[in-house]
């Protein structure tokens, strides 16, 4: 049987991670130590993805290499590149198909399964959209989760009061805040929730 991961699929940066022995979340490096890759793809003699993709930038055309394409997810947008045409589901798949061979090196196995985290705000075609990308990089999907609900997951696990949460997440490329109602430290709540998936610190 294969790794679960869990991925935040970022606008601007990715990342990848698991539960560690002591069921502790864990950050996975790639290939470069760095806990976080650049979710940028380059096209040239061959696909570069994270830094690689970066750092080829300055030797490809400007429009060889794609950034934030989280904000084309569910769109009919095409890249295209040369005489290839490229969705954003397909740019996607790039960065997660590397995530998970960085993955598989760290934890010595192979990855068969991951969550992956969207936008509170992201619609029902942006998330079968990320999901897609998913498989396309080899990936079985168990869950699509909204990234405050993840986040709110990871600060209640340890708390046994009930409370609000309001998470504020203003990302690369995207910005929400959802208010959840937290109880028993394992029952959330979603109670409102707004944002705009075309906002984030790239602006």
């Amino acid at each position: 049987m294969g790794f679960a991961i869990g991925i935040d699929l970022g606008s601007t940066f990715s990342v990848v991670s698991y539960v560690n022995s002591n069921d502790q979340a864990e950050v996975i490096p790639n290939d470069l130590g760095e806990r976080i890759t650049p979710s940028v793809v380059s096209f040239g003699d061959e696909t570069y993805v994270g830094q690689y993709a970066v750092d080829m930038e300055q030797h490809l055309p400007h429009f060889h290499t794609i950034r934030v394409v989280k904000r084309h997810m569910g769109t009919n947008t095409r890249f295209t590149i040369g005489d290839k045409s490229y969705s954003p589901e397909q740019v996607s798949s790039f960065i997660l198909k590397y995530l998970k061979i960085c993955a598989e090196n760290f934890l010595g196995g192979e990855v068969t399964d991951a969550v992956i985290t969207v936008p509170a705000y992201f619609n029902n075609d942006q998330r079968q959209a990320t999901k897609t990308a998913g498989e396309l990089a080899g990936l079985n999907v168990l869950r699509i989760i909204n990234e405050p609900t993840a986040a709110s997951l990871a600060y209640g696990l340890d708390k046994k009061e009930d409370s609000m949460v309001l998470v504020y997440d203003l990302g690369g490329g995207t910005f929400d805040v959802t208010l959840l109602k937290l109880m028993d430290g394992v029952d959330f709540h979603v109670q409102s929730t707004s944002g705009d998936t075309n906002l984030g610190g790239v602006d």
